[in-house]
């Protein structure tokens, strides 16, 4: 997991052919008057989910196989849970291929504080349960495929 500033996003551009673009992406497009869904970029190559919600106490993990996830809260600042998926137990909810996810009922080994500005990189060994703010979220969900 990586959590940084948008400011600071050129230094992780070359962990991933496609993370450039999708920085690119997430700096220059007002996303305020994108609506909710699904915004394509390079078909399902990389894509950007628009998600509006009313903030989570509490969040199960998730983890990924297929995609990598770059989160950014847009509207209020959201905490996220992390696990290493190698310290999780079974999954609650076993993997769905066609969505790419698994759910799992964990305790956190860390809870990072997401302001907005700053965005977080889950890999596919990280557990992640993220959405938990008190009010309404609007966020982005960027998924780039291994």
């Amino acid at each position: 997991m990586i959590l940084d500033s948008l400011d600071n996003s050129a230094g992780y551009e070359s962990l991933h052919p496609r993370f450039k673009k999708a920085f690119e992406v997430l700096k220059q497009t007002d996303f305020s008057t994108v609506p909710s869904g699904k915004m394509e970029i390079d078909g399902d190559n990389l894509f950007i989910n628009v998600m509006e919600m009313d903030g989570k106490e509490t969040a199960p993990f998730e983890a990924h196989k297929k995609y990598i996830d770059i989160q950014v809260p847009l509207s209020i600042n959201e905490k996220m849970g992390w696990k290493s998926l190698k310290n999780c137990g079974a999954p609650s909810v076993p993997y769905d291929e066609a969505k790419d996810v698994a759910f799992y009922d964990e305790l956190p080994e860390t809870v990072v504080d997401v302001a907005v500005g700053q965005f977080t990189i889950f890999f596919p060994e990280d557990a992640h349960a993220p959405s938990i703010a008190n009010g309404f979220l609007k966020k982005l969900i960027v998924k780039i495929r291994l």
